[in-house]
């Protein structure tokens, strides 16, 4: 069974998306197209990722797409209070330098 879940709310000089569960290959075409929306808006995005209980590849796959559209159009993006199974995943792809991490969340960042 899919645990994944994800929210979007407006912190008025940012959105935030805030992923739960497994972030896995049955997720990753919903957070694909939900970070590129997001991207689109044009506005800096913060993907919360404190919720996250799994991450694989194809997971992973659409975080780093979704970064590297935010790249291309020149909007922020970033990863916020990740949790440790998603900077596992990261340390072991070497794909931590790809993203600005966060452990804070919006109110508390000053931005």
């Amino acid at each position: 069974m899919n645990t994944f879940g994800h929210t979007v709310t407006d912190h008025g000089d940012q959105v935030r998306l805030v992923l739960t569960g497994d972030v896995d290959f049955a997720a990753h075409a919903v957070l694909a197209e939900e970070l590129g929306a997001l991207v689109a808006g044009g506005r800096p995005v913060a993907v919360d990722c404190a919720g996250v209980t799994f991450l694989d590849s194809m997971g992973l796959r659409a975080l780093i797409e979704g970064v590297q559209a935010a790249q291309a159009k020149g909007v922020g993006f970033e990863l916020a209070d990740p949790s440790q199974p998603v900077l596992r995943v990261m340390e072991l792809s070497g794909t931590t330098e790809l993203f600005a991490i966060r452990g804070t969340n919006p109110e508390d960042s000053g931005s």
